[in-house]
């Protein structure tokens, strides 16, 4: 039998035709509690959902803080934070067009995020340079399920564009992640005890960031 919670927090059970409904139904109760977990998750996922459509009062995440989108016509493309707004500014001629307006958004968080993201691997490798870990290559784009990735031979690590949207907290775990893994090219305990060196409370922030954002690393 195969157990499914689907975003939508409905429930998919697929049975073989030797197994009955009532034994399906009793899988199903053995399951609850497992299943509430997945709806709970899926629930808090879309608590820190963005609307995308990038109308004045859409709900859109910067460095974990929440704000309403306010878009206004003006004479150059950029973005600023003002209370609880993110306002974004685009150049007039494009005011109605909703992919150019998101194209703009998002060269405008890379260019954000770049910033961040340099300063916070500065940071660390400068920590971790007795260990021989030399400054990476960064690359930022918008990936689907992974928060980061390294790729040690090229001496590079690739960060996904969301993570500006997180805290820093957060962003500051998988800068370290990323580059403990020029030590340990795996997930073992030495790998950890690694990043416990620099963040003792990695696994606080790695649950906040996997729970409340919905990627695992």
């Amino acid at each position: 039998m195969i157990l499914r919670v689907k975003s939508s927090s409905e429930i998919v059970l697929t049975i073989p035709k030797r197994v009955t409904i009532e034994q399906g139904k009793e899988f199903v109760k053995k399951k609850i509690n497992w299943i509430k977990k997945q709806q709970a998750k899926y629930k808090s996922f879309e608590n820190k959902k963005e609307t995308s459509d990038f109308e004045n009062g859409d709900i859109v995440y910067f460095l974990g803080n929440k704000y309403k989108l306010k878009v206004i016509p003006n004479e150059k493309n950029s973005i600023k934070i003002e209370n609880e707004y993110l306002i974004l500014n685009i150049r007039k001629n494009y005011i109605e067009n909703k992919v150019y307006i998101s194209n703009t958004y998002d060269k405008l968080l890379k260019e954000y995020a770049k910033t961040v993201f340099q300063d916070l691997v500065i940071k660390y490798q400068a920590q971790m340079i007795k260990y021989k870990i030399k400054i990476p290559e960064i690359e930022i784009r918008k990936m689907k399920s992974r928060w980061g990735s390294c790729f040690c031979t090229k001496n590079k690590i690739v960060l996904n564009l969301s993570l500006i949207k997180t805290p820093i907290e957060c962003i500051e775990y998988v800068v370290v992640h990323e580059l403990s893994h020029f030590r340990y090219q795996n997930h073992s305990k030495n790998f950890y005890n690694f990043i416990s060196i620099f963040i003792p409370d990695w696994n606080e922030r790695r649950r906040i960031l996997n729970k409340e954002y919905g990627f695992v690393i």
